[in-house]
């Protein structure tokens, strides 16, 4: 008997969910989403050094997301930040798909024409229309119908809304999101796990655990120490860490990221951390 691999989903595919309402993005980053929502209230009350300046992370709750959105059941879930990486997969399966894309899932998604539905949906409004009526006089009816509303009906030539980022194009839906890249987010995510839980690691360290989480395969190396004579009965130490002055740099770069990732979340945007708003 011949096995029929699976066909992938595409990325499409991947924005239609169960309801047949549609994303506007991967489903991936409204997981992160929910991830970085969770650390950053298990780390709220905390401050970062930003560029010499120190920021306050705290939940803007007067936004529209944290208004839609219940924070504290959040807080409540298993935590993600630990050491650990083993039981972290389960808790983010349980946070994401356990409850958060159930109780939120209406949020991400692109409104649409509803036809042939007789009850009346939420922040919707019902139009019946007779059959074989013309699409012209639907449209007219609906322009004329609109310019009766005390809110006049967009156009998206207008641009972004106040607090869209660059990039991100009007959409329909309650919460909108930017694009960004699944194994940034991942990488972020590691480095802000393993940094918080375990803070007198060194920036290689954190490297080196960081990429063993993300690929098992990935043997930790051990760092050389040679000692030689210095002046006057002194010893200085040389280290083959200078073979890693690239992936320290990346380390300290991205401890910087998650930090500003987690403060303009905290603002009502996401996922941004190249600068803060």
């Amino acid at each position: 008997m011949v096995k029929v691999r699976k066909k992938l989903k595409t990325f499409e595919d991947r924005r239609i969910g169960h309801d047949s309402g549609r994303f506007k993005q991967d489903i991936n980053i409204y997981r992160w989403f929910a991830v970085f929502i969770k650390c950053g209230l298990e780390l709220e009350g905390k401050s970062f050094s930003i560029r010499g300046k120190t920021h306050k992370l705290k939940f803007d709750t007067n936004h529209k997301w944290w208004k839609l959105i219940d924070l504290k059941q959040i807080k409540k879930t298993t935590k993600l930040i630990k050491p650990d990486y083993k039981s972290v997969p389960k808790s983010i399966d349980q946070l994401f798909n356990g409850m958060f894309l159930t109780k939120y899932r209406n949020l991400f998604n692109e409104k649409r024409t509803i036809i042939g539905v007789a009850d009346l949906q939420q922040d919707h409004t019902l139009m019946q229309v007779p059959d074989n009526y013309p699409i012209k006089s639907i449209l007219s009816d609906i322009r004329h119908w609109y310019s009766q509303k005390e809110v006049k009906l967009r156009s998206n030539r207008k641009g972004r809304q106040k607090g869209e980022t660059k990039g991100n194009t009007r959409s329909t839906a309650d919460i909108v999101l930017d694009l960004t890249n699944e194994e940034v987010m991942k990488r972020l995510f590691h480095t802000l796990r393993i940094d918080q839980s375990s803070p007198d690691l060194t920036n290689l360290d954190i490297y080196f655990q960081r990429t063993k989480s993300m690929n098992k395969k990935f043997v930790i190396p051990n760092i050389v120490r040679s000692n030689m004579k210095g002046a006057l009965g002194t010893k200085s130490t040389q280290t083959n860490r200078q073979e890693y002055e690239s992936q320290i740099r990346s380390t300290q770069r991205d401890i910087r990221y998650y930090k500003i990732l987690l403060l303009n979340l905290s603002k009502g945007v996401f996922p941004k951390f190249d600068n803060l708003i």
